[in-house]
Parts: structure tokens; C-alpha cells; sequence
């Protein structure tokens, strides 16, 4: 679609068309909004951008209580969603985190401290030892792993959950106009400018754009403190006879030298062009070289160190592994306490970023609650440690 059918005003215009621009139109579609445009200056969730791809995780094993919380109501909101799609949009087949325990939170928590949340708010998992992940799953742990599997958790078909959020919002009368970038948006007025020169009128705009929400923010002294990592992950090939077998996981090492020692891969959810199984694994972290503050200038390119350190986990550290066949750089927003940013920045203004590569499980939720800020309503929901205004991300 052209800016040449841009309307002059629109009760809500969203910029991003990634997880949480498109969450938030679905959302609002379904409490009856229609005037409402969605601007993206490339294409809905884009290779380059973060909501790229066909799965995430979705899980409640949290050490954090409240992000717990959060997930076990974001799961609720799933359910409801599937029932409105009439499609499956997860699979739950459970997640093992599994290695090394020790005391110290990394970007996904710690085993001990899942372990304490999950005993203290009921939750069901299976602790296992290095000798039961072995008989259980194709890994290699070493002798002094441990585990705990959570039975109930799995993964988001993010390509398909992409895919009923376009149609729905679209069947509410959006335009969800791509190749449409955002020049500049006026915080006071709600006058969202564009790089062709057009304008749009709004009551209400939400900033969804993911890393490059910084870059609209920063004149008005409103982007949150957050840095982008170009995060590594990719397809390999396995053996078909063991296929079934591999698990969702996480793999908890402590750092070594510039090996992080975080690592996550997911069963075998798909196949190569030729039929052969795959499955998706990656790395959870950074290096501290590559991490940038300006958006445009994230490396785009796999760093071939990187490249070297997820193949040597992968053929290391699972049986049956047989060929690396994509390999995809992601740009993570991400917070100091590795945590999100919602919510609503001036009367007309809201925002969603810091997604951090964790945000896909909570998409109705932030769908939601994005809508609701919009409608002028307060999300269901305290989400306070998801505040602007917290000293993490305060500039």
C-alpha cells in the first residue's frame, strides 16, 4: 500500500509492525477500535528486526517471581487467543534447563532460583540429573549438570501468531501500510511526520518499533536508557532417527573467557527444503565490543567468533547434530536489568521497547495492555517493573 492512501487523521497510529505494533492492533481490533494505522518502514516483522522467525519460547520457569506472574497471565491471554484464531499457535512439549547451578541471575534466571519460584508458587517440574538427561534426551551434559523440566512450557509459533494478528487487525478496517518509515513524532500533538513528507493527525500513538524507537524518542528527551545486542542464532540439521528426541532447552555455564556460556535451542519444529529435520539453537548474550547504543549501528553480520563458539557448543554438546544451515543476526533492545519498558510516556504517547528477546511470550499481554493506554485505560495488570521510570532505564 502507498502513502498515497495515508489518512490525515486516525484515532491511534502504531509505528512498528514487529510483536508488539502488531499485538496491539489485534487488540484493539478485538475491543472495537477500526480507525486505526500501523505504520512499518520495511515489512511486518522483517528479517531484520526482532519478531523475525517461526518459533519462541514460552515458559513460567522464571527465578523472578513477578516476570512469573506475568508469564502465567500472558499464558491465560494465549489461550484465549487460540480460541479466537482457531488455530494452535503453541506447542507445548516443555522446556529443561539444565547445567551448571549456581547462585548468580543471568538473562534468563538461574536454575536454583526457578527452581524456589516455582516450588513456592506451585508450579509442576521434574528435577533431573546429568545421568536422567542423558537417558532422556540427545544431550551431552557433563557429570555435575542438574536439571529441571518444565512439562508445561513450550514454543510460540511466532510465524503463525504474525500471521492472525495481520489478518484480524486487517478485518477490523487497519491499514497496516508497509515501507512507510517515521521521520519524527511530536509527543504534545500526536503528529506522527514521515520521511516522504506526509503527516498523520493522531489521539494517540504508540512507539513499537523495537531498537528504533530510540531514534524517534531521543529529541524529546523521552528514550529509555537501553543497548542493542546483535544476537546469534541458527538452523542445523540432525539425524532424523533422534529428531523426536531433542528437547527445549536452556544450558546455564558460567563465563569463560568471551565464551558467555549461554545457550538455547528448540526441538525439531521444522525441515530444510529437502525434507531433512532442523532445529533452531542460539546464543544468549552479547560481547561487550558489540553492543551499541545507536540502532544503525549494530553489526549485521554474524561475527564469525560467535559463529565458531555456537557451532562448537552444538556439535559438542548434542548427538546427531549434522549441519549448520542458517545463520541470523537479531538486534535484542535491551535494558541493564533485562527487563521491558511499557508504558505511557506524555497524554498522547505510549511506548513498548526493550524487548530484550524475551517479549514474544508475553505478546497479549503487551498487546493488551498497549491497547488499553490507548483507549486511556490502565492495563489489568501491575506493571511497574515494566515502568519508564524506574532507575535501570532512566537516563
Amino acid at each position: 500500500m502507498s502513502t498515497q492512501s495515508l489518512p490525515s487523521r486516525a484515532a491511534v497510529v502504531i509505528i512498528g509492525g514487529g510483536m508488539a505494533g502488531l499485538s496491539c492492533a489485534s487488540s484493539l481490533a478485538q475491543q472495537g477500535v477500526n480507525d486505526v494505522v500501523l505504520l512499518e518502514a520495511k515489512t511486518l516483522a522483517h528479517a531484520g528486526a526482532s519478531s523475525f522467525g517461526e518459533s519462541r519460547m514460552f515458559r513460567e520457569m522464571y527465578s523472578d517471581p513477578v516476570l512469573c506472574r506475568l508469564a502465567q497471565e500472558a499464558n491465560r491471554l494465549w489461550r484465549e487467543e487460540e480460541q479466537r484464531s482457531g488455530e494452535i499457535l503453541r506447542q507445548t512439549h516443555g522446556l529443561l534447563f539444565y547445567g551448571e547451578s549456581w547462585d548468580e541471575e543471568t538473562i534468563e534466571g538461574s536454575i536454583p532460583g526457578a527452581r524456589r519460584v516455582m516450588d513456592d508458587q506451585g508450579i509442576p517440574y521434574e528435577a533431573l540429573t546429568a545421568q536422567q538427561i542423558v537417558e532422556r534426551f540427545p544431550l551431552k551434559p557433563r557429570a555435575d549438570f542438574s536439571g529441571l523440566f518444565e512439562p508445561t512450557a513450550g514454543a510460540v509459533r511466532s510465524d503463525r501468531v504474525i500471521a492472525h494478528w495481520t489478518r484480524t487487525a486487517r478485518a477490523a478496517g487497519h491499514q497496516l501500510i508497509e515501507h512507510c518509515p517515521v521521520q519524527a513524532v511530536d509527543p504534545s500533538s500526536g503528529r506522527v511526520s514521515l520521511q516522504s513528507g506526509e503527516q498523520i493527525e493522531a489521539d494517540q500513538v504508540v512507539v513499537a518499533c523495537g531498537i528504533w524507537s530510540q531514534l524517534l524518542l531521543a529529541p524529546h528527551g523521552l528514550a529509555p536508557k537501553l543497548e542493542v545486542w546483535p544476537m546469534l542464532w541458527a538452523h542445523y540439521t540432525v539425524d532424523p532417527a533422534l529428531a523426536d528426541r531433542y528437547p527445549q532447552w536452556f544450558c546455564f555455564q558460567k563465563a569463560q573467557g568471551d565464551d558467555g556460556g549461554l545457550y538455547y535451542g528448540f526441538p525439531a519444529l521444522s525441515r530444510t527444503e529437502d525434507g531433512r529435520p532442523k532445529i533452531k539453537a542460539g546464543i544468549d548474550w552479547a560481547p561487550e565490543e558489540l553492543r551499541v547504543a545507536e540502532p544503525n549501528a549494530m553489526r549485521k553480520d554474524p561475527p564469525p567468533r560467535l559463529v565458531q563458539l555456537l557451532d562448537d557448543f552444538l556439535f559438542n554438546n548434542l548427538s546427531g547434530v549434522q549441519e549448520r544451515v542458517e545463520t541470523v543476526i537479531s538486534p535484542y533492545s535491551m535494558a541493564s536489568d533485562v527487563n521491558f519498558v511499557l508504558d505511557r510516556l506524555a497524554p498522547r504517547l505510549s511506548l513498548f521497547s526493550g524487548g530484550s528477546g524475551q517479549a514474544f511470550k508475553f505478546a497479549p499481554l503487551i498487546g493488551t495492555s498497549l491497547a488499553r493506554l490507548a483507549m486511556g485505560l490502565a492495563p489489568t495488570v501491575d506493571l511497574s517493573c515494566w515502568s519508564r521510570e524506574r532507575d535501570a532505564v532512566r537516563i
